[in-house]
Protein backbone atom coordinates (compact mmCIF):
# COMPACT_ATOMS: atom_id res chain seq x y z
CA UNK A 1 0.00 0.00 0.00
CA UNK A 2 2.89 2.33 0.73
CA UNK A 3 4.41 2.32 -2.45
CA UNK A 4 1.17 2.47 -4.09
CA UNK A 5 0.46 5.63 -2.22
CA UNK A 6 3.40 6.63 -3.73
CA UNK A 7 3.56 6.11 -7.18
CA UNK A 8 -0.25 7.74 -7.07
CA UNK A 9 0.80 10.79 -5.08
CA UNK A 10 -1.53 9.81 -2.03
CA UNK A 11 -1.23 12.03 1.02
CA UNK A 12 -5.03 11.92 2.99
CA UNK A 13 -6.66 15.19 4.54
CA UNK A 14 -6.85 15.34 7.89
CA UNK A 15 -10.80 16.33 9.08
CA UNK A 16 -9.44 19.91 10.77
CA UNK A 17 -8.38 20.71 7.01
CA UNK A 18 -11.16 19.51 5.04
CA UNK A 19 -13.49 21.18 7.50
CA UNK A 20 -11.88 24.48 6.98
CA UNK A 21 -11.54 24.14 3.37
CA UNK A 22 -15.31 23.02 2.91
CA UNK A 23 -16.35 26.03 5.07
CA UNK A 24 -14.08 28.36 2.55
CA UNK A 25 -15.88 27.38 -1.00
CA UNK A 26 -19.19 25.74 0.03
CA UNK A 27 -22.47 28.15 0.61
CA UNK A 28 -26.17 27.66 0.75
CA UNK A 29 -26.51 27.95 -3.10
CA UNK A 30 -24.18 25.54 -4.04
CA UNK A 31 -26.04 22.93 -5.98
CA UNK A 32 -23.35 20.80 -7.41
CA UNK A 33 -19.75 19.65 -6.02
CA UNK A 34 -16.74 18.10 -7.51
CA UNK A 35 -13.73 16.46 -5.83
CA UNK A 36 -11.56 15.04 -8.59
CA UNK A 37 -9.20 12.95 -6.51
CA UNK A 38 -12.09 12.09 -3.60
CA UNK A 39 -9.69 9.43 -1.58
CA UNK A 40 -11.49 8.35 1.37
CA UNK A 41 -14.23 11.21 0.83
CA UNK A 42 -12.85 13.72 3.35
CA UNK A 43 -14.07 16.37 1.53
CA UNK A 44 -17.21 14.63 0.00
CA UNK A 45 -18.07 13.75 3.80
CA UNK A 46 -18.07 17.24 4.70
CA UNK A 47 -19.74 19.04 1.82
CA UNK A 48 -22.83 16.48 2.79
CA UNK A 49 -23.23 16.87 6.33
CA UNK A 50 -22.79 20.48 5.65
CA UNK A 51 -25.48 20.57 2.78
CA UNK A 52 -27.32 17.09 2.16
CA UNK A 53 -29.53 18.45 -0.59
CA UNK A 54 -26.01 19.10 -3.17
CA UNK A 55 -25.56 16.58 -6.22
CA UNK A 56 -21.77 15.33 -5.41
CA UNK A 57 -19.40 14.05 -8.22
CA UNK A 58 -15.86 12.50 -7.66
CA UNK A 59 -12.87 11.02 -9.35
CA UNK A 60 -10.99 8.49 -8.31
CA UNK A 61 -8.10 6.51 -10.56
CA UNK A 62 -7.37 3.73 -7.91
CA UNK A 63 -9.64 1.02 -8.00
CA UNK A 64 -9.40 -0.56 -4.40
CA UNK A 65 -9.75 3.12 -2.95
CA UNK A 66 -13.33 3.57 -4.90
CA UNK A 67 -14.04 0.35 -3.33
CA UNK A 68 -13.10 1.50 -0.02
CA UNK A 69 -14.56 4.55 -0.15
CA UNK A 70 -18.11 2.94 -1.15
CA UNK A 71 -18.00 0.61 1.95
CA UNK A 72 -17.34 3.54 4.03
CA UNK A 73 -19.71 6.50 2.71
CA UNK A 74 -23.07 5.56 2.32
CA UNK A 75 -24.55 8.95 1.45
CA UNK A 76 -25.58 10.25 -2.27
CA UNK A 77 -22.35 10.70 -4.27
CA UNK A 78 -21.01 9.94 -8.14
CA UNK A 79 -18.22 8.17 -7.95
CA UNK A 80 -16.06 7.73 -11.36
CA UNK A 81 -13.18 5.10 -11.61
CA UNK A 82 -11.14 7.35 -14.00
CA UNK A 83 -8.19 9.50 -14.63
CA UNK A 84 -9.41 12.81 -13.85
CA UNK A 85 -6.78 14.93 -16.12
CA UNK A 86 -8.30 12.36 -19.23
CA UNK A 87 -12.09 12.87 -18.52
CA UNK A 88 -14.31 15.10 -19.79
CA UNK A 89 -16.78 15.32 -17.60
CA UNK A 90 -19.46 18.25 -19.85
CA UNK A 91 -20.24 20.09 -16.80
CA UNK A 92 -19.47 22.82 -14.23
CA UNK A 93 -19.56 23.22 -10.70
CA UNK A 94 -20.65 25.61 -8.05
CA UNK A 95 -18.14 24.10 -5.77
CA UNK A 96 -14.61 22.16 -6.70
CA UNK A 97 -12.34 21.10 -3.74
CA UNK A 98 -9.36 19.15 -3.66
CA UNK A 99 -6.34 17.59 -2.25
CA UNK A 100 -4.81 16.37 -5.57
CA UNK A 101 -1.68 14.16 -6.10
CA UNK A 102 1.82 15.25 -5.52
CA UNK A 103 3.44 13.37 -7.83
CA UNK A 104 6.93 15.23 -8.93
CA UNK A 105 7.46 15.39 -12.59
CA UNK A 106 9.56 12.09 -12.98
CA UNK A 107 6.89 9.75 -11.74
CA UNK A 108 4.38 11.15 -13.98
CA UNK A 109 3.97 8.62 -17.41
CA UNK A 110 1.79 10.92 -19.41
CA UNK A 111 3.28 14.31 -18.55
CA UNK A 112 4.10 14.76 -22.00
CA UNK A 113 0.52 13.87 -22.95
CA UNK A 114 -0.86 16.49 -20.28
CA UNK A 115 1.75 19.03 -21.77
CA UNK A 116 0.31 18.70 -24.97
CA UNK A 117 -3.59 18.57 -24.21
CA UNK A 118 -3.57 21.33 -21.99
CA UNK A 119 -1.62 23.63 -24.53
CA UNK A 120 -4.58 22.66 -27.30
CA UNK A 121 -7.20 22.58 -24.71
CA UNK A 122 -6.61 25.18 -22.06
CA UNK A 123 -3.84 27.77 -23.89
CA UNK A 124 -1.28 27.34 -21.61
CA UNK A 125 2.11 25.99 -21.64
CA UNK A 126 3.31 24.19 -18.55
CA UNK A 127 7.02 23.05 -18.01
CA UNK A 128 7.79 19.35 -17.92
CA UNK A 129 9.09 19.95 -14.12
CA UNK A 130 5.79 20.49 -12.94
CA UNK A 131 3.87 18.79 -10.16
CA UNK A 132 1.15 16.60 -10.85
CA UNK A 133 -1.26 18.85 -9.06
CA UNK A 134 -0.73 21.68 -11.26
CA UNK A 135 -2.28 20.18 -13.67
CA UNK A 136 -5.37 18.86 -11.60
CA UNK A 137 -6.01 22.71 -10.37
CA UNK A 138 -5.81 24.11 -14.33
CA UNK A 139 -8.61 21.97 -15.01
CA UNK A 140 -10.68 22.46 -12.42
CA UNK A 141 -10.71 26.30 -12.96
CA UNK A 142 -11.85 25.80 -16.11
CA UNK A 143 -14.62 22.97 -14.99
CA UNK A 144 -15.77 25.91 -12.55
CA UNK A 145 -19.58 27.71 -13.06
CA UNK A 146 -19.49 31.87 -12.92
CA UNK A 147 -19.20 32.83 -9.60
CA UNK A 148 -18.45 29.16 -8.20
CA UNK A 149 -15.34 28.33 -5.67
CA UNK A 150 -12.31 26.20 -6.28
CA UNK A 151 -10.37 25.19 -2.63
CA UNK A 152 -6.92 23.20 -3.40
CA UNK A 153 -4.62 22.03 -1.11
CA UNK A 154 -1.38 21.78 -2.58
CA UNK A 155 2.68 22.18 -1.78
CA UNK A 156 3.56 25.79 -2.43
CA UNK A 157 7.15 25.11 -4.08
CA UNK A 158 5.53 26.39 -7.04
CA UNK A 159 6.29 29.98 -5.49
CA UNK A 160 9.62 30.17 -6.16
CA UNK A 161 10.24 27.65 -8.82
CA UNK A 162 11.05 27.68 -12.49
CA UNK A 163 7.86 26.04 -13.12
CA UNK A 164 5.99 28.28 -11.45
CA UNK A 165 5.92 30.77 -13.37
CA UNK A 166 3.74 29.59 -16.13
CA UNK A 167 0.81 28.83 -12.93
CA UNK A 168 1.49 32.25 -11.79
CA UNK A 169 1.34 33.67 -14.91
CA UNK A 170 -1.79 31.28 -15.67
CA UNK A 171 -3.63 32.81 -12.25
CA UNK A 172 -2.58 36.69 -12.74
CA UNK A 173 -4.85 36.07 -16.18
CA UNK A 174 -7.76 34.49 -14.88
CA UNK A 175 -7.67 36.75 -11.73
CA UNK A 176 -9.43 34.80 -10.14
CA UNK A 177 -6.92 33.58 -6.96
CA UNK A 178 -8.49 35.33 -3.70
CA UNK A 179 -6.48 33.88 -0.98
CA UNK A 180 -3.70 31.78 -0.52
CA UNK A 181 -3.34 30.46 2.89
CA UNK A 182 0.53 29.53 3.40
CA UNK A 183 1.31 26.80 6.45
CA UNK A 184 4.49 27.23 7.90
CA UNK A 185 6.78 24.80 6.60
CA UNK A 186 7.31 23.45 10.11
CA UNK A 187 3.89 22.42 10.83
CA UNK A 188 3.59 18.77 9.71
CA UNK A 189 0.16 18.60 7.79
CA UNK A 190 0.60 14.96 6.60
CA UNK A 191 2.26 11.71 8.11
CA UNK A 192 3.25 10.18 5.71
CA UNK A 193 5.04 12.99 3.29
CA UNK A 194 7.49 15.94 3.95
CA UNK A 195 6.06 18.76 2.03
CA UNK A 196 5.28 21.98 2.46
CA UNK A 197 1.49 22.97 2.35
CA UNK A 198 -0.81 26.13 1.34
CA UNK A 199 -4.44 26.54 0.68
CA UNK A 200 -5.45 28.62 -2.64
CA UNK A 201 -8.89 29.98 -2.76
CA UNK A 202 -10.67 30.82 -6.34
CA UNK A 203 -13.69 32.47 -7.18
CA UNK A 204 -14.75 32.65 -10.55
CA UNK A 205 -15.30 35.99 -10.94
CA UNK A 206 -12.38 39.20 -11.57
CA UNK A 207 -10.75 40.25 -8.00
CA UNK A 208 -8.74 43.18 -7.72
CA UNK A 209 -6.26 41.77 -5.27
CA UNK A 210 -4.80 38.53 -3.60
CA UNK A 211 -4.78 38.27 0.10
CA UNK A 212 -1.75 36.69 1.20
CA UNK A 213 -2.44 34.51 4.88
CA UNK A 214 0.26 32.89 7.00
CA UNK A 215 -1.12 30.18 9.44
CA UNK A 216 1.50 29.22 11.69
CA UNK A 217 -0.34 26.84 13.96
CA UNK A 218 -3.56 24.38 13.82
CA UNK A 219 -5.03 26.56 16.32
CA UNK A 220 -5.37 29.38 14.25
CA UNK A 221 -7.28 27.15 11.83
CA UNK A 222 -9.73 26.11 14.21
CA UNK A 223 -10.65 29.38 15.02
CA UNK A 224 -10.05 30.84 11.44
CA UNK A 225 -8.53 34.13 13.32
CA UNK A 226 -5.59 35.01 11.21
CA UNK A 227 -3.47 37.95 12.70
CA UNK A 228 -0.52 37.57 9.95
CA UNK A 229 -2.05 38.58 6.24
CA UNK A 230 -1.50 40.90 3.65
CA UNK A 231 -3.44 41.93 0.72
CA UNK A 232 -1.61 42.46 -3.10
CA UNK A 233 -3.23 44.18 -6.01
CA UNK A 234 -2.93 42.16 -8.64
CA UNK A 235 -1.12 44.89 -10.82
CA UNK A 236 1.86 44.61 -8.41
CA UNK A 237 1.96 40.94 -9.08
CA UNK A 238 4.77 39.26 -11.41
CA UNK A 239 5.16 35.83 -12.88
CA UNK A 240 8.69 36.07 -12.83
CA UNK A 241 8.56 36.86 -9.28
CA UNK A 242 9.53 34.44 -6.12
CA UNK A 243 5.93 34.94 -4.36
CA UNK A 244 7.44 32.98 -1.51
CA UNK A 245 9.06 36.53 -0.49
CA UNK A 246 5.42 38.37 -0.63
CA UNK A 247 4.91 36.06 2.72
CA UNK A 248 7.27 38.06 4.85
CA UNK A 249 4.96 41.29 5.69
CA UNK A 250 7.76 42.82 8.37
CA UNK A 251 7.99 46.19 7.77
CA UNK A 252 11.65 46.46 8.39
CA UNK A 253 13.05 44.71 5.76
CA UNK A 254 15.79 45.75 4.43
CA UNK A 255 16.42 46.64 0.81
CA UNK A 256 20.12 46.52 -0.29
CA UNK A 257 21.91 48.24 -2.46
CA UNK A 258 24.90 47.39 -4.31
CA UNK A 259 24.19 44.18 -5.41
CA UNK A 260 24.23 41.96 -8.69
CA UNK A 261 23.32 38.45 -10.19
CA UNK A 262 25.94 35.12 -8.56
CA UNK A 263 26.53 34.86 -12.26
CA UNK A 264 28.20 38.01 -12.30
CA UNK A 265 31.27 35.92 -10.74
CA UNK A 266 30.11 32.64 -11.76
CA UNK A 267 27.62 29.70 -11.55
CA UNK A 268 26.30 27.25 -9.75
CA UNK A 269 25.79 23.78 -10.81
CA UNK A 270 24.59 20.27 -9.24
CA UNK A 271 27.77 17.95 -8.22
CA UNK A 272 27.96 14.85 -10.11
CA UNK A 273 25.18 12.23 -10.25
CA UNK A 274 26.40 8.27 -10.28
CA UNK A 275 23.00 6.61 -10.30
CA UNK A 276 24.05 4.11 -8.31
CA UNK A 277 26.10 5.42 -5.26
CA UNK A 278 26.48 2.25 -3.75
CA UNK A 279 28.65 0.72 -6.44
CA UNK A 280 30.57 3.81 -7.03
CA UNK A 281 31.06 5.28 -3.34
CA UNK A 282 33.81 3.11 -2.21
CA UNK A 283 36.09 3.47 1.07
CA UNK A 284 39.49 2.36 1.94
CA UNK A 285 38.62 -0.80 2.92
CA UNK A 286 36.75 -1.99 -0.05
CA UNK A 287 39.53 -0.93 -2.31
CA UNK A 288 42.08 -3.06 -0.26
CA UNK A 289 39.20 -5.80 -0.44
CA UNK A 290 38.41 -5.43 -4.09
CA UNK A 291 42.37 -5.12 -4.75
CA UNK A 292 41.61 -1.65 -7.01
CA UNK A 293 44.06 0.46 -8.65
CA UNK A 294 44.96 3.99 -7.49
CA UNK A 295 43.81 4.82 -10.98
CA UNK A 296 39.89 3.70 -10.72
CA UNK A 297 39.69 5.83 -7.43
CA UNK A 298 38.63 9.07 -7.41
CA UNK A 299 38.81 11.33 -4.35
CA UNK A 300 35.32 12.24 -3.74
CA UNK A 301 32.83 13.36 -0.97
CA UNK A 302 29.89 11.76 -1.16
CA UNK A 303 28.11 12.90 1.79
CA UNK A 304 27.68 16.49 3.22
CA UNK A 305 27.35 14.98 6.91
CA UNK A 306 31.14 13.88 6.60
CA UNK A 307 32.29 17.83 6.27
CA UNK A 308 32.69 19.27 9.58
CA UNK A 309 34.73 22.16 8.66
CA UNK A 310 34.49 25.46 6.96
CA UNK A 311 37.43 24.79 5.05
CA UNK A 312 38.28 21.32 3.58
CA UNK A 313 42.30 20.67 3.42
CA UNK A 314 43.91 17.65 2.60
CA UNK A 315 44.50 16.58 5.74
CA UNK A 316 40.59 16.44 6.31
CA UNK A 317 40.56 14.47 3.44
CA UNK A 318 43.33 12.49 4.67
CA UNK A 319 41.57 11.81 8.57
CA UNK A 320 37.86 11.31 6.30
CA UNK A 321 39.87 8.41 4.78
CA UNK A 322 42.02 7.12 8.00
CA UNK A 323 38.35 6.54 9.53
CA UNK A 324 36.74 4.59 6.46
CA UNK A 325 34.54 7.39 5.04
CA UNK A 326 33.59 6.93 1.11
CA UNK A 327 35.42 9.44 -0.22
CA UNK A 328 36.59 7.59 -3.43
CA UNK A 329 34.31 6.99 -6.48
CA UNK A 330 34.99 3.93 -8.92
CA UNK A 331 36.17 5.31 -12.17
CA UNK A 332 35.73 2.24 -14.51
CA UNK A 333 36.97 4.57 -17.30
CA UNK A 334 40.40 3.76 -15.99
CA UNK A 335 40.48 0.38 -15.38
CA UNK A 336 44.18 -0.66 -15.87
CA UNK A 337 43.79 -4.31 -13.95
CA UNK A 338 41.70 -7.96 -13.46
CA UNK A 339 40.56 -6.44 -10.38
CA UNK A 340 39.03 -3.61 -11.78
CA UNK A 341 37.55 -5.40 -14.62
CA UNK A 342 36.26 -8.29 -12.16
CA UNK A 343 34.57 -5.01 -9.84
CA UNK A 344 32.80 -3.83 -13.36
CA UNK A 345 31.51 -7.04 -13.43
CA UNK A 346 30.52 -7.34 -9.73
CA UNK A 347 28.46 -3.78 -10.46
CA UNK A 348 26.43 -5.72 -13.18
CA UNK A 349 25.50 -8.39 -10.71
CA UNK A 350 23.92 -6.05 -8.36
CA UNK A 351 22.08 -4.24 -10.82
CA UNK A 352 24.27 -0.99 -10.75
CA UNK A 353 24.09 -1.04 -14.89
CA UNK A 354 20.52 -0.79 -14.60
CA UNK A 355 19.24 2.58 -12.94
CA UNK A 356 18.09 5.25 -14.88
CA UNK A 357 21.25 6.89 -15.36
CA UNK A 358 23.40 4.17 -15.97
CA UNK A 359 21.09 2.07 -18.30
CA UNK A 360 21.96 5.44 -20.28
CA UNK A 361 25.83 6.04 -20.38
CA UNK A 362 28.53 4.00 -23.04
CA UNK A 363 29.71 2.30 -20.76
CA UNK A 364 27.55 2.69 -17.75
CA UNK A 365 30.42 2.84 -15.40
CA UNK A 366 31.78 6.21 -16.97
CA UNK A 367 31.40 9.21 -14.85
CA UNK A 368 30.18 12.67 -15.70
CA UNK A 369 33.83 14.89 -16.46
CA UNK A 370 33.29 17.60 -13.78
CA UNK A 371 36.11 19.46 -12.17
CA UNK A 372 36.52 20.37 -8.62
CA UNK A 373 34.99 23.56 -7.67
CA UNK A 374 36.60 25.44 -5.17
CA UNK A 375 33.16 26.34 -3.16
CA UNK A 376 30.60 23.97 -2.31
CA UNK A 377 27.32 24.74 -1.37
CA UNK A 378 25.05 22.39 0.52
CA UNK A 379 21.93 21.38 -1.54
CA UNK A 380 19.59 20.88 1.57
CA UNK A 381 19.33 23.29 4.79
CA UNK A 382 17.25 23.65 7.99
CA UNK A 383 18.94 27.20 9.12
CA UNK A 384 21.95 27.86 7.82
CA UNK A 385 23.26 27.09 4.46
CA UNK A 386 26.72 25.25 4.40
CA UNK A 387 29.00 26.55 2.68
CA UNK A 388 32.72 25.05 2.21
CA UNK A 389 35.76 26.47 0.67
CA UNK A 390 37.54 23.38 -1.19
CA UNK A 391 41.26 23.85 -0.71
CA UNK A 392 41.93 19.69 -1.81
CA UNK A 393 40.59 20.08 -4.98
CA UNK A 394 38.45 17.15 -4.05
CA UNK A 395 35.32 16.29 -6.44
CA UNK A 396 32.05 16.29 -5.15
CA UNK A 397 28.46 13.95 -5.97
CA UNK A 398 25.14 15.75 -5.38
CA UNK A 399 24.98 16.98 -1.75
CA UNK A 400 26.33 19.72 -2.50
CA UNK A 401 26.23 21.94 -5.45
CA UNK A 402 29.26 23.23 -7.08
CA UNK A 403 29.96 27.13 -7.91
CA UNK A 404 32.52 27.74 -10.18
CA UNK A 405 33.92 30.97 -10.71
CA UNK A 406 34.98 32.81 -13.53
CA UNK A 407 38.15 34.22 -11.87
CA UNK A 408 40.86 31.25 -10.93
CA UNK A 409 42.79 33.97 -8.36
CA UNK A 410 42.67 32.12 -5.03
CA UNK A 411 42.53 35.76 -3.23
CA UNK A 412 38.90 36.38 -4.75
CA UNK A 413 38.36 32.44 -4.36
CA UNK A 414 38.72 33.10 -0.46
CA UNK A 415 36.95 36.68 -0.36
CA UNK A 416 33.68 35.28 -2.00
CA UNK A 417 33.72 32.30 0.34
CA UNK A 418 34.14 34.13 3.20
CA UNK A 419 31.27 36.62 1.53
CA UNK A 420 28.79 33.23 1.82
CA UNK A 421 29.22 32.65 4.63
CA UNK A 422 28.20 35.61 6.27
CA UNK A 423 24.16 36.30 7.68
CA UNK A 424 23.99 39.34 4.80
CA UNK A 425 24.71 36.56 1.67
CA UNK A 426 22.48 33.80 3.77
CA UNK A 427 19.67 36.84 3.55
CA UNK A 428 19.93 37.76 0.27
CA UNK A 429 19.76 33.86 -0.77
CA UNK A 430 16.76 33.00 1.01
CA UNK A 431 15.06 34.61 -1.30
CA UNK A 432 15.90 31.75 -3.58
CA UNK A 433 14.77 28.95 -1.68
CA UNK A 434 12.65 26.45 -1.65
CA UNK A 435 10.68 24.90 1.07
CA UNK A 436 10.03 21.52 2.25
CA UNK A 437 8.49 20.28 5.44
CA UNK A 438 9.26 19.59 8.77
CA UNK A 439 11.75 22.91 8.40
CA UNK A 440 14.05 21.86 5.39
CA UNK A 441 14.81 24.31 2.77
CA UNK A 442 16.10 23.13 -0.43
CA UNK A 443 18.03 25.43 -3.41
CA UNK A 444 18.17 24.57 -6.97
CA UNK A 445 21.28 25.40 -8.92
CA UNK A 446 19.90 28.00 -11.36
CA UNK A 447 17.78 29.44 -8.08
CA UNK A 448 21.48 30.05 -6.59
CA UNK A 449 23.24 31.40 -9.84
CA UNK A 450 20.50 34.37 -10.35
CA UNK A 451 20.05 34.76 -6.65
CA UNK A 452 21.44 38.45 -5.65
CA UNK A 453 24.96 39.01 -4.27
CA UNK A 454 27.28 41.70 -2.82
CA UNK A 455 29.01 43.32 -6.02
CA UNK A 456 32.26 42.32 -4.62
CA UNK A 457 33.64 44.71 -7.18
CA UNK A 458 33.13 47.37 -4.75
CA UNK A 459 35.59 46.45 -2.05
CA UNK A 460 38.50 48.84 -1.01
CA UNK A 461 42.25 46.93 -1.01
CA UNK A 462 42.19 47.89 2.57
CA UNK A 463 38.77 45.37 3.05
CA UNK A 464 40.52 42.85 1.17
CA UNK A 465 43.38 42.49 2.85
CA UNK A 466 41.33 42.48 6.21
CA UNK A 467 38.71 39.65 4.45
CA UNK A 468 41.73 37.48 3.61
CA UNK A 469 43.34 37.72 7.25
CA UNK A 470 40.11 36.84 8.85
CA UNK A 471 39.91 33.90 6.33
CA UNK A 472 43.25 32.48 7.46
CA UNK A 473 41.86 32.50 10.77
CA UNK A 474 39.07 30.66 10.05
CA UNK A 475 40.93 28.02 8.48
CA UNK A 476 42.30 27.52 12.12
CA UNK A 477 39.47 28.38 14.31
CA UNK A 478 35.75 28.04 13.11
CA UNK A 479 34.88 31.66 15.56
CA UNK A 480 31.32 32.69 15.06
CA UNK A 481 32.06 36.31 16.38
CA UNK A 482 34.96 36.13 12.69
CA UNK A 483 31.88 35.32 10.56
CA UNK A 484 30.30 38.46 12.88
CA UNK A 485 33.05 40.62 11.69
CA UNK A 486 33.13 39.60 7.84
CA UNK A 487 29.67 40.70 8.26
CA UNK A 488 30.12 43.78 9.11
CA UNK A 489 32.89 44.89 6.26
CA UNK A 490 30.19 43.31 3.87
CA UNK A 491 27.16 44.11 5.19
CA UNK A 492 28.17 48.03 5.04
CA UNK A 493 28.55 48.04 1.23
CA UNK A 494 24.83 47.02 0.78
CA UNK A 495 23.49 49.72 3.11
CA UNK A 496 25.63 52.35 1.44
CA UNK A 497 24.56 54.67 -1.37
CA UNK A 498 24.43 52.97 -4.91
CA UNK A 499 27.38 52.82 -7.06
CA UNK A 500 26.53 53.97 -10.57
CA UNK A 501 29.87 54.47 -11.78
CA UNK A 502 31.67 52.01 -14.07
CA UNK A 503 33.61 49.26 -12.44
CA UNK A 504 33.66 46.92 -15.00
Amino acid sequence: MKSKKKDLGQFFTNQLLSDFMVNLAINSNSKKMLDPAVGMGAFTKAVYSKNPHISITACEVDKEMVASFKSHNKYPCNVLLADYLLTDLEEKYDTIICNPPYNKFQEIPKRYQYISDFENKYKVSLSGYSNLCVYFLIKSLNELKEGGKCCYIIPYEFLNTGYGTAIKDYILETNMLKSIYRFNNKMSLFDDAITTSCILLFENKKHKSIEFVNISSLEELKLCKFANKKKYPYSTLSPNEKWLNLFDFSSNRTNYNNTVKVSTFGKVSRGIATGANSFFAINKSQIEEYGLSETVCLPCITKAPDVHELVFTNSVFDSLVKNNKKVFLFNGMQATSQEDCSYIKYGEEIGANKSYLTSHRNPWYALEEKKPAPIWICVFSREKLKIVRNEAGVKNLTTFHSLYLKSNDDDFVNIMFCYLLTPIAQELFHSSRREYGDGLTKFEPNDLTSADMLDLRLLTTYDKKIILNIYSTIKLNNDESLIAELDSIFRKYTLSPVVTKDIS
